[in-house]
């Protein structure tokens, strides 16, 4: 059987139903055996289970509820936005934003700081500065630097790339929780830029395997990895 190359340079069978997150979670469990032994246990999770965006609106309004949610698998759809859409009358637009300002964005639940960062991109996106639409086809370092010339943070920017973009190497360093599975299991500091490198290119997965680690075991339970073999 012929051996085809993926796009990723991971070679698979040409021809094969080979889904990404199968070819994922062959890759993690093949390159970090702490890795193998947690999928053993807990599974293979879906990151790409947020199927919350159909019938949200675009990207505008998607990076609006991330910066309700702040967290790889909260809820993005959270009180603060809803009461941002009752006052958009709708799923906000850059054109809305800009008009309810930072004051009534703040009157309605959203901290200062991220009411400034939203009406400065809403305006941005009103005058051309940016178009939120192209993002699509930026690589995610772009995208983290497009965002963050409009003081997006990284954790808001971390949610758009994955739940938004469906990027599959996304490792959300500042999600709390991640950060705590983290701490317990690898006995570090904090999921750093260079944590997890051996995972790339899917550490979107990785992470939605912590998760479901720290779902699935009690805070105050100890950690035993052994490894299946």
């Amino acid at each position: 059987m012929k051996v085809g190359l993926h796009a990723r340079d991971i070679p698979v069978l040409v021809g094969a139903a080979v889904t990404e997150s199968e070819l994922a979670y062959d890759h993690l469990v093949g390159r970090d055996p702490v890795l193998r032994c947690l999928v053993h246990r807990f599974g293979r999770p879906e990151p790409f289970s947020h199927r919350e965006e159909a019938g949200l609106g675009g990207h505008f309004p998607a990076l609006v509820r991330y910066f309700g949610a702040r967290q790889f698998r909260a809820p993005s759809t959270s009180t603060v936005y809803a009461q941002i859409c009752r006052a958009s009358c709708g799923h906000p637009s850059p054109a809305m934003v800009a008009d309810l300002g930072a004051d009534r964005l703040t009157a309605l639940g959203v901290p200062r700081a991220d009411a400034d960062r939203l009406v400065r991109l809403s305006q941005a996106q009103l005058a051309g500065d940016i178009d939120l639409d192209l993002l699509v086809g930026r690589n995610d370092c772009q995208v983290r630097q497009i965002l963050a010339r409009y003081g997006i943070p990284r954790d808001v920017t971390d949610l758009f790339l994955i739940r938004r973009l469906h990027r599959p190497d996304v490792l959300p360093v500042d999600d709390p929780v991640l950060a705590r599975v983290v701490r317990r299991i690898w006995a570090c500091g904090s999921a750093d830029e260079g944590f997890g490198r051996q995972w790339a290119p899917f550490r979107t997965y990785a992470a939605a395997l912590l998760w479901e680690v720290s779902q699935a075991v009690p805070p105050q339970d100890g950690w035993r990895i052994q490894d299946p073999g």
